[in-house]
């Protein structure tokens, strides 16, 4: 029974800084700037270039209107440059799922970089995983414009679980999973498989449903929310340093106590699957689509330059 909970979790899953303040100056004379100053300043801010790449992979017509609706819920273009990403990175995303966050990197790192999806596996006697894990597999074969240079491997545990070559990326990236690593009990061993793919310095980019931190957690995130104190700390037990966090991700209008936990909200809805009556319908899609996605955490790890792990 507990086997058959977990795995219908991972399926439901599947189907969301300010450095210190300079010595006070004394004041120097100020003049308002021209059209031109200020287009400059604006034009030379750090990260403008990859938010514009950003922005236009947002914008590409290889995207659905279905994910299209969920960017103000995942803020791609914010998350990904507080990450620090670059257009010459190599990227590993882990389980992509149906390929949301793929369709965002892909386009942005075709030219200098590299995209790894460490996939499903797509062995049918997978069940629904292998089927998840194929239909990515047959997106990326479907627009080779978009997806031909992204590199795809397997990765499933506990046979699979290399994410790359030793020291070779710049970031991972883990999105809304981690309560599908520990109800399977293996978020240390990604973790860890994690740590080591990456460069010294590289960053692991942690997205995941928050649980208020007054809530009791029972250890096993069986509702998609989790403590961002527990993730904090099972990243630094492998070596992993926090370098920031943001509320780029978050909702306050999330209370975290749905019977169905992050399922009750959108875009699974699930809290008003069972309901027949159209207007009594309605008003829960409603009710529910007020909130909008959970409230999540939006964590940068980086592992230490001077590590030898």
């Amino acid at each position: 029974m507990i086997v058959r909970l977990l795995t219908l979790t991972l399926i439901a899953a599947l189907t969301a800084a300010c450095g210190p303040s300079d010595p006070p100056q004394p004041a120097a004379p100020q003049t308002p700037p021209t059209p031109e100053t200020a287009a400059r300043s604006e034009a030379s801010r750090p990260g403008d270039d990859i938010r514009s790449a950003l922005a236009e992979a947002l914008a590409g017509e290889h995207r659905s209107d279905a994910h299209r609706a969920r960017d103000r819920y995942r803020n791609p273009v914010e998350t990904l440059a507080f990450f620090g990403l670059e257009p010459q990175h190599r990227v590993v995303e882990l389980w992509p799922g149906a390929g949301w966050y793929t369709e965002v990197l892909a386009p942005v790192l075709s030219d200098s970089g590299q995209l790894v999806v460490a996939n499903f596996t797509t062995d049918p006697e997978a069940g629904m995983v292998g089927r998840i894990g194929q239909g990515l597999r047959d997106k990326l074969e479907a627009e080779p414009s978009v997806y031909g240079e992204v590199q795809e491997i397997t990765f499933s545990p506990p046979d699979q679980m290399s994410m790359g070559e030793a020291g070779s990326a710049d970031l991972v990236l883990i999105s809304r999973h981690f309560h599908n690593l520990l109800a399977r009990g293996i978020h240390e061993d990604v973790l860890a498989s994690a740590f080591e793919v990456l460069k010294p310095g590289g960053v692991l980019g942690v997205i995941q449903h928050r649980l208020p931190p007054d809530r009791d957690f029972d250890g096993e995130a069986r509702i998609g929310y989790m403590p961002e104190a527990f993730v904090i700390e099972a990243a630094e037990e492998v070596g992993f340093e926090l370098d920031a966090r943001s509320d780029i991700n978050a909702n306050p209008m999330d209370t975290a106590d749905h019977e169905l936990g992050v399922w009750a909200l959108p875009p699974s809805l699930r809290a008003c699957a069972d309901i027949e009556d159209d207007a009594e319908l309605s008003a829960c899609r409603q009710r529910y689509q007020a909130i909008g996605e959970s409230d999540r955490m939006t964590l940068k790890f980086v592992k230490p330059e001077e590590s030898a792990r």
